[in-house]
């Protein structure tokens, strides 16, 4: 199993700003003082030694992972990452029009559905593209996304073929050797999280979720949801601060609550997703730090340590599961 994130902001895409882009070049060039950068091969080793928060870009593009379970692709979510994500497609299969694709569409809120009107394989006849979500009206909400007098054309105009699946919670979902379960969550609207498992490896996709009470008799069933997964993406939106004074049922979550829920459940990696808009780049890599000490913290506890990695969901992050 393999996974690739095309975009993780919240709300909105947030494009770098050009005081961003001028505060890391500065701190890039005080870092090359005495260093020698003669060749095209030195400048790209002091490249490669940089912080990632210097080099790389956290995300721009609202939320779309990419998930290959053998040769399935799996989609979670249609933010503005699945430009992107569509592009590439069509240089495989997708660019002659026999690409299969099975998307999971967490919500119908703007920033999970935005990108599909530029999602270029769905204009390409003879490519499938199954849509599954708890929503039996899918079809009329994407509808609703595309036409006068906001969009160009109607949602009938991409050729590819579309065929919708209604999940429902308790109910798994079998498509060839990988199997789906989903959960409701806590956000306005009812969001929902889907777990992908197949070749001995588990993913769980909890995107757009908020945890008002963290006493296991509310969690319950969230951590037997996760239990065990090989990779949850969680929603980290807000710092704790903000989540329990200004934020309080906006739903969405925190570090210090995905890393609890994931320490509890027996989870071995923490991806944090669904930036604030809000939040420079250079501000979102102490997520990371934050959840790393609650982990601390939790371990010190209790004497069963229990090892958990945290990551920083990044766009073009790529990791095999």
């Amino acid at each position: 199993m393999r996974l690739r994130i095309w975009g993780a902001r919240g709300s909105i895409p947030t494009p770098i700003t050009t005081p961003e882009m001028r505060r890391r070049l500065h701190e890039v060039l005080v870092r090359s003082q005495g260093v020698n950068l003669d060749s095209s091969e030195a400048i790209d080793r002091f490249l490669d030694r940089l912080p990632a928060s210097l080099t790389s870009v956290v995300s721009g593009n609202t939320s779309c992972f990419e998930v290959r379970a053998g040769e399935q692709l799996f989609i979670f979510d249609l933010g503005s990452g699945s430009r992107l994500l569509g592009k590439a497609l069509m240089q495989e299969e997708f660019g002659q029009g026999q690409g299969t694709a099975h998307i999971f569409i967490s919500h119908t809120h703007w920033d999970h559905i935005e990108g599909f009107p530029f999602f270029t394989p769905a204009y390409v006849p003879g490519n499938q593209l199954h849509f599954y979500t708890p929503f039996e009206d899918i079809e009329w909400r994407l509808r609703q996304l595309m036409g006068a007098p906001f969009f160009p054309v109607e949602l009938d105009y991409p050729q590819a073929t579309r065929s919708y699946h209604t999940l429902k919670p308790g109910h798994p979902h079998q498509i060839n050797d990988v199997q789906i379960e989903m959960i409701p969550l806590h956000h306005p609207g009812t969001s929902y999280a889907y777990k992908l498992q197949g070749g001995g490896k588990t993913l769980v996709y909890a995107n757009d979720a908020e945890y008002p009470q963290m006493d296991q008799q509310f969690t319950a069933p969230y951590e037997d949801f996760f239990r065990g997964a090989d990779v949850l993406i969680f929603d980290a939106m807000y710092t704790y601060e903000a989540a329990v004074t200004s934020k309080v049922d906006w739903g969405h979550s925190t570090p210090k609550a995905g890393a609890e829920l994931a320490w509890r459940a027996g989870v071995k990696r923490l991806i944090l997703t669904h930036h604030d808009p809000e939040d420079a780049d250079i501000a979102l890599w102490s997520k990371i730090e934050d959840a790393d000490q609650h982990i601390r913290f939790r371990n010190t506890r209790t004497s069963e340590e229990r090892p958990l990695e945290v990551l920083l969901a990044t766009e073009g992050l790529t990791l095999e599961i």
